[in-house]
């Protein structure tokens, strides 16, 4: 009779956004694993002041899988000035198919199940990992090997996120942006 709640694990881990030296914000990632279901939710919230202008980015993902292969995932990001607006849906269809609705548009992507997504860098190092799915962009991205514990990958825009961890913990990613690096540091 011990299914799902009696056996479910949960992590969350806090990250502070650091810019220009200053904190605006928090980037939380949780799991939640209940036998072979988990359920993976990165959620920021950032408020700056950049070149006089008050800058409020929220964004939000979650995930989930299945026997580790991703079933379901949302992903949106608002920003009030500085960054494209982006609401995502990816569903797996049937067969080796993953139905994705980016802002409106639709995109069927044909795969045999993915199992690596970018939130998964904020819980597990990318040892041996080449592509990540990204659930905001609806795409694959490229994941490079740095050095050791460090990873990059780039974003459709050209931006990059580095990804630093410290005994397989991720203890810090920087992103680039147009006027200067973010830094997610771990708590």
């Amino acid at each position: 009779m011990g299914t799902g709640i009696l056996n479910a694990q949960n992590t969350t881990i806090n990250f502070d956004v650091i810019y220009d030296g200053k904190s605006i914000g928090t980037l939380t990632a949780s799991k939640e694993v209940a036998g072979t279901k988990v359920v993976k939710n990165l959620r920021s919230n950032t408020d700056a002041k950049v070149l006089m202008l008050s800058v409020h980015v929220e964004s939000e993902v979650h995930v989930k899988t299945e026997a580790e292969i991703l079933t379901s995932a949302t992903a949106y990001r608002h920003a009030n000035r500085g960054a494209e607006d982006i609401q995502t849906t990816t569903v797996k269809g049937a067969g080796n198919t993953y139905d994705i609705v980016k802002n409106g548009e639709k995109i069927q992507l044909t795969h045999v199940g993915i199992k690596f997504c970018v939130t998964d860098l904020y819980f597990t190092e990318p040892l041996g990992i080449t592509k990540v799915y990204s659930n905001t962009y609806g795409t694959f991205l490229n994941i490079k090997y740095v050095s050791k514990g460090v990873y990059m990958i780039t974003l459709p825009d050209g931006k990059t996120t580095t990804f630093t961890y410290v005994n397989g913990k991720l203890t810090q990613a920087v992103a680039t942006m147009s006027l200067g690096n973010i830094l997610f540091k771990r708590k």
